[in-house]
């Protein structure tokens, strides 16, 4: 019986608007895996700052990120493979929740800022408007080199879905 690879969570990161949702939600399509958004464990006065384009601290990040590895921990320990939407916008934030594991593989979607400008004026229904865009650029640090794959977000959903399995190295079956 051949090896079959080990359990992996993948974590889609970059800022609002560059379409972790939605190329998240394809990549866990085509792989035939489970997708989860980071967004929905923020807590509801998390959700209401962010609504009213205030940038979090890192103190308001805390149980999120909390929250997050676990759901991280769980699907690990389960064997169950997961695509995670996460914005991941610092260093610290990313090595907290790889946490050292080879597992949790991690993509820098990338946009030009006036192509996530006109996604989230474009936007309905999601606590992160346009107004957040400033505060998270500004918080967002650069993955290192051999940090992340980066796939720019030009193209279709589906263009940028096979461009972060290719860059991952992963087959869709």
């Amino acid at each position: 019986m051949p090896d079959s690879p080990p359990p992996t969570v993948l974590i889609l990161l970059g800022v609002s608007g560059v379409g972790k949702t939605s190329v998240g939600l394809a990549v866990a399509e085509r792989l035939g895996w489970t997708f989860f958004d980071a967004d929905d464990l923020h807590p509801e006065a998390n959700v209401a700052k962010m609504a009213r384009g205030e940038g979090l601290t890192d103190a308001d990040r805390e149980p999120w990120l909390r929250a997050v590895r676990a759901v991280i921990e769980r699907r690990l320990a389960e064997g169950r493979p997961l695509v995670l939407a996460c914005s991941a916008l610092k260093a610290s934030y990313r090595a907290r929740l790889r946490a050292g594991d080879p597992r949790v593989r991690l993509v820098w979607l990338d946009a030009a800022p006036e192509a996530l400008a006109e996604r989230l004026a474009a936007r309905q229904g999601h606590f992160a408007g346009p107004d957040l865009l400033k505060s998270q650029l500004g918080a967002f640090e650069t993955p290192a080199p051999g940090e992340a794959a980066l796939v720019r977000t030009w193209g279709t959903v589906d263009d940028v879905a096979g461009r972060v399995i290719v860059a991952l190295g992963l087959s869709a079956g």
